[in-house]
């Protein structure tokens, strides 16, 4: 679960890091908010029963993965 926290840490982290730089540009606080709200999701569910079993399996460290990727690369491209 440590792995997946820090995961979750870093998407909250990187998404609030680009908030404060694209302050001045129009949506910062939306684009933002796209990448901070999937970190706060996942960490929120490290802590959910029912949810550990799952974010362990194959499937849950891929949907993970997946939506974790997708976020960064977000905050990086844009």
């Amino acid at each position: 679960m440590n792995n997946l926290r820090m995961w979750a840490y870093a998407m909250i982290a990187t998404g609030l890091i680009n908030w404060d730089y694209q302050r001045a540009n129009h949506n910062a606080f939306a684009k933002s908010m796209a990448i901070v709200i999937p970190g706060l999701i996942l960490f929120a569910l490290t802590y959910v029963p029912s949810a550990k079993s799952f974010l362990t399996t194959k499937a849950g460290r891929a949907i993970t993965l997946i939506v974790g990727i997708f976020a960064l690369a977000y905050a990086f491209i844009n």
